[in-house]
């Protein structure tokens, strides 16, 4: 039995923000976080009078909802920037941003129409365990105020004594929308801090330019989603099962291991 994996449905649901509505409360979570919560530079409360934080890559983007159940909020949200089908040399933002190598794909050989950048990873304060825990934007290590006179505490409390990892189901959510988009590529753009804490569950990225300021300091970062989930799947097969919600939902090109969820016989055993 995988008690992570049984945790993580009793107490939240992905949700995919397919409608302006569900959107809506996508934009309506980042300007929380973003603007009223951690106000980072860059993101003024002035700039967005309707609280809707949008930007010029939402056009071409997939968006996911993190639901809490018991409560029926949403509490979190992460999108996946895709090629501008209009223009597909638009530069991703870690391409505008950064200090990344203008031939990173050519001289890779890696497909812009395979890749996607992991973008907004967010997680409104009350259900932070730290900080870090929950960001690609920015991470620090200071505790966060529990409290919050909307949410149930208690429901809270006992969910945070299953040490379920938000972090980790918001990447089930870009496993799920990068299965459905037959995405092979993250890039990403995070503080080192939270790589290493994404390492601790096998999702380690690769660092591929230096450090820079926006932001706060971070750094471009890209993997191949076949190399993470092949790893997982061998060393740490409970946090595969979140990932990929028992293997319901995987990229298309993976073909390493069994994809049948009822199909648990042959599976590896933790390490």
């Amino acid at each position: 039995m995988n008690q992570l994996y049984d945790a993580y449905k009793n107490f939240f649901e992905i949700v995919i923000a397919d409608t302006p509505e569900l959107k809506n409360e996508v934009y309506s979570i980042r300007y929380q976080v973003l603007c009223t919560e951690e106000r980072i530079p860059g993101f003024d409360q002035s700039l967005y009078p309707d609280k809707l934080e949008k930007d010029t890559y939402d056009s071409h983007s997939t968006h996911a909802l993190l639901k809490h159940r018991s409560t029926g909020k949403f509490i979190g949200t992460v999108r996946l920037v895709l090629p501008d089908p209009e223009n597909s040399d638009k530069p991703f933002p870690v391409e505008a941003y950064t200090q990344l190598d203008a031939e990173f794909f050519s001289k890779n050989n890696i497909s812009r129409q395979n890749t996607v950048e992991i973008s907004r990873f967010l997680v409104i304060k009350e259900f932070q365990r730290r900080k870090g825990d929950c960001y690609f934007q920015q991470a620090k290590q200071n505790e966060a105020n529990t409290h919050d006179s909307n949410l149930d505490g208690t429901a809270i409390k006992k969910e945070r004594r299953t040490s379920i990892n938000i972090t980790l189901i918001l990447m089930a959510a870009v496993v799920q929308m990068s299965a459905q988009h037959d995405v092979k590529n993250w890039l990403s753009f995070m503080n080192p801090s939270l790589n290493r804490l994404l390492c601790f569950s096998g999702l380690d990225f690769i660092p591929i330019g230096p450090l820079v300021e926006c932001h706060g300091l971070r750094q471009p970062y890209f993997v191949k989603n076949i190399d993470v989930l092949d790893r997982i799947y061998s060393d740490n097969h409970d946090v595969w099962e979140i990932l990929t919600d028992q293997g319901r939902y995987i990229p298309s090109h993976i073909h390493s291991y069994e994809k049948n969820p009822l199909s648990r016989a042959s599976a590896p055993k933790n390490k």
